[in-house]
């Protein structure tokens, strides 16, 4: 099953650029890593992808939809021998906490968008009510197109 995996663009400029900029590694393979990942049922999994889980608070990024992936900062990746569910990013620790934020597509099951890339203190972000309401924002957006 062929993926369609693009980098949002409103969030990219604001939620993407700067992380990216540290970190031009990244960049480079975030969207063919996911797209794979996506592709092979969540079974193939990239070194620095860890927990793949939706975010349940508040209660719009849940209805909206969003996702997060546990992202190890390079270059820093997650045991080999580690399942995913335990491959987290580490609480307390804001310089190694990150997280890919995305959506599926409600009607095009195989079209995701990347809404950010949360670091540092992607816990901490997460927190923050108006960061997840504007992010449930998008992600209703692309989901109400696809």
């Amino acid at each position: 099953m062929a993926v369609i995996v693009e980098f949002n663009p409103e969030t990219y400029a604001e939620l993407f650029q700067d992380v990216l900029k540290d970190f031009p590694s990244l960049l480079d393979g975030l969207c063919r890593d996911f797209a794979r990942y996506i592709e092979s049922d969540r079974l193939w999994l990239p070194p620095y992808f860890g927990r793949d889980v939706p975010y349940v608070v508040p209660q719009e990024a849940y209805r909206a939809g969003l996702m997060h992936i546990h992202i190890a900062i390079p270059p820093t990746v997650f045991p080999a021998n580690r399942p995913q569910r335990d491959r987290t990013c580490p609480n307390g620790a804001p310089q190694q906490d990150a997280a890919l934020v995305y959506v599926q597509g409600l009607f095009e099951e195989t079209r995701y968008s990347l809404l950010a890339l949360l670091h540092p203190d992607a816990h901490g972000k997460a927190r923050q009510r108006e960061m997840m309401t504007y992010l449930a924002r998008v992600a209703g957006r692309f989901r109400d197109k696809y």
